[in-house]
Order: C-alpha cells, then structure tokens, then sequence
C-alpha cells in the first residue's frame, strides 16, 4: 500500500472543506460570518473566550437579514450550562465592544438582542 505524502493529504483536505464550504452555501437555512475585521480591529485579542462564545452563538440563532435576536438570558445560559449572571457577564462584555446592542420595548417582555457592525 502506497503512504499518501503531505502534500497530497494537504490537496485532499484543501477539496474536502472547499466541498464542504460550497454545500453549505447552497443551503438555504442560517449562517453567520466572522469577518477579518475583528482580528485587525483587535477585538479578538482583547475579548474574552466566553464572550467570544456568546457572541457566535448569537450570530447562529440571529435572523440573517437584521441580525436580531430575542433568546433570553435564561435561555442561553441554559444551553452553556452556565449561571444567568455568568451570561449577563458576557452580554455586559459584548456591549463594552459594541458587538451587541440589547434593547427591551416594553417593561416585563424579553429584550432584543441586536448584532452591530465591526
């Protein structure tokens, strides 16, 4: 049996993700994109891994077109597994790097969690 070299697994894993990538683009349901500004704006260097986590994961369940979501503090602690203040942590963070906005229209109803440009 022949032993594959690096470069050819390196070929083979540059077809598999492009593969991959374009399949995912075809499909029609959610995405969310990091762009490189985050790292040459030097957020990325500076907020932390959970923030960071929070942020992706907001970026997953916002609608494409306005980047709005309504998921409540609860909720996404819920899925970390996390204290509600540990999330509320995240959120504060989040907004100091004006990566979110959150907004509440009406007291008592959840708030809308706003995705901002970078």
């Amino acid at each position: 049996m022949k032993k594959i070299t690096n470069k050819e697994l390196a070929q083979k894993y540059r077809t598999n993700y492009s593969s991959w990538k374009q399949t995912k683009l075809l499909r029609q349901d959610g995405f969310f994109i990091i762009y490189n500004d985050i790292k040459t704006s030097g957020l990325l260097k500076h907020i932390s891994g959970n923030a960071l986590k929070c942020y992706v994961f907001l970026g997953i369940v916002s609608k494409n077109d306005t980047g709005e979501s309504w998921y409540t503090v609860e909720s996404i602690a819920d899925y970390f597994q996390v204290s509600t203040r540990t999330v509320s942590n995240w959120l504060k963070e989040l907004e100091q790097y004006n990566l979110i906005k959150k907004l509440q229209f009406e007291p008592n109803t959840p708030s809308h969690t706003f995705l901002r440009p970078y």
